[in-house]
């Protein structure tokens, strides 16, 4: 029995040889080789920046004046009024307080602190040029002064 499994053994290594040398080659099989290599990270999108938002001004209402529209660390301007006149800026708020300067129609100027009340009028302290002070913003319906903001 051991000659005869070794002979069949010798048959089929003999079988396989054949098989394997009469076949054709195959070409070999191409390989995938895949790389993996960190990826930058993506930039992100800047957003778009607000600027500074304007302090607002508290609505207060001063008994007899009208209502208030200037804004705090924003700009205003003196109105243009049908007679022209200057609006005087004063050492406080109030029109028992000395003029040390005036303001022609259409002048400028930055808001920095109000609303105060004062008589029958709404104050406002601002730089005019460097020169601060305190300004009426208006009296029965006639504003002397408006918010100014520039595009």
């Amino acid at each position: 029995m051991k000659r005869f499994a070794r002979g069949a053994l010798g048959l089929c290594l003999l079988l396989m040889f054949a098989a394997c040398s009469s076949a054709p080659a195959l070409p070999p099989t191409p390989t995938l080789v895949l790389r993996l290599t960190p990826e930058r990270p993506a930039r992100p999108t800047p957003l778009p920046t607000l600027g500074p938002l304007p302090t607002l001004t508290p609505h207060v209402f001063c008994e007899g004046a009208d209502e208030s529209f200037l804004i705090v660390g924003e700009r205003g301007r003196v109105t243009l009024n049908e007679d022209g006149r200057w609006l005087n800026l004063r050492a406080g708020p109030g029109t028992e307080n000395e003029v040390i300067a005036q303001l022609a129609p259409l002048e400028d100027f930055l808001v920095l602190g109000g609303v105060v009340c004062a008589g029958p009028y709404a104050w406002y302290q601002i730089d005019y040029r460097g020169t601060v002070g305190w300004i009426a913003e208006g009296f029965e319906g006639q504003y002397f002064a408006e918010p100014w903001l520039p595009g």
